[in-house]
């Protein structure tokens, strides 16, 4: 089972990178949006609820009821400021506009019910957390992971946020996986990291593994570049940062639940979390 799809770069228009029908993922779709002064971006979500997240670039949301959202956006790139992030509910007509030269952006798609607004989060809707210890610290950006101020969540279903990695460093460390209907402490999440890296030609490595007891066991590993993704079905999934190159992954969740956290440590690697409030002291 090949997880990995190796990047294009910035293209005009819609690129999906995996989703259903590739036989890796049933629910959530995840691709790469480039827009341009002279040819917006639009559609209609559908049955879907679809998140957008700004990679960078300046951009202007119209949705089908008249709103209009000016100058969203603004960071040049992911490694110096948070994200913006655009979240429409099913049955939303929409158009985004680049007001800058270009606008890149991510976006995720899943089947979701109807109800909740369309909202717009910016860097300071949802405050940038630390997490891991040592050379397994990152920046976590919860995006729509988290519910709002005011206890309301964005969307549904769809997970999408950001982490920010030294380099050199780990993360999602120690390992977790969230493939297992076992709530509260697990739940059934399909997954896509999309990897961009400072400098460009950064890499590094991204692990996607099952217990050794498993049958038919998914043990994986990639070298991940710039605008690459690797869709994750199930399994564990630590990645690590090569010395000298910053990483900023995008990553996007997705199930019948929105639980963040619902996951399980990999038995084998727990007792790591439990020596980070001694290391960080």
């Amino acid at each position: 089972m090949n997880l990995l799809v190796k990047g294009a770069g910035f293209r005009e228009g819609y690129v999906k990178i995996a989703g259903p029908g590739d036989g890796i993922l049933r629910m959530l779709e995840f691709g790469r949006v480039g827009v341009t002064r002279d040819r917006p971006f639009e559609g209609d979500t559908g049955e879907r609820e679809a998140v957008f997240d700004i990679i960078s670039g300046i951009g202007c949301l119209e949705t089908g009821d008249g709103k209009v959202h000016e100058n969203l956006g603004g960071r040049p790139n992911p490694f110096v400021a948070g994200p913006t992030l655009i979240c429409l509910p099913p049955a939303t007509r929409y158009r985004i506009t680049a007001v800058s030269p270009a606008l890149d952006m991510a976006v995720s798609m899943t089947p979701a019910p109807a109800g909740l607004p369309v909202r717009v989060l910016g860097p300071n809707d949802v405050p940038e957390a630390k997490a891991g210890a040592k050379n397994w610290s990152r920046t976590l950006r919860p995006g729509t992971s988290v519910n709002l101020a005011s206890g309301e969540a964005p969307t549904r279903r769809l997970m999408m946020a950001e982490t920010l990695v030294p380099p050199g460093n780990w993360t999602s460390y120690p390992p977790h996986k969230h493939d297992r209907e076992n709530p509260p402490n697990e739940s059934i999440y399909e997954e896509v990291y999309f990897y961009l890296f400072r400098p460009a030609g950064g890499y590094g490595f991204q692990r996607v593994y099952e217990p050794k007891d498993t049958p038919d066991r998914l043990d994986e590993v990639y070298t991940v570049e710039d605008g690459d993704a690797v869709a994750i079905p199930r399994g564990y999934h630590p990645l690590v940062a090569a010395a000298g190159y910053q990483l900023v992954y995008i990553w996007a969740l997705c199930g019948v639940n929105r639980i963040y956290g619902a996951w399980s440590d990999d038995p084998d690697h727990v007792w790591i979390r439990g020596v980070e409030p001694i290391v960080n002291q």
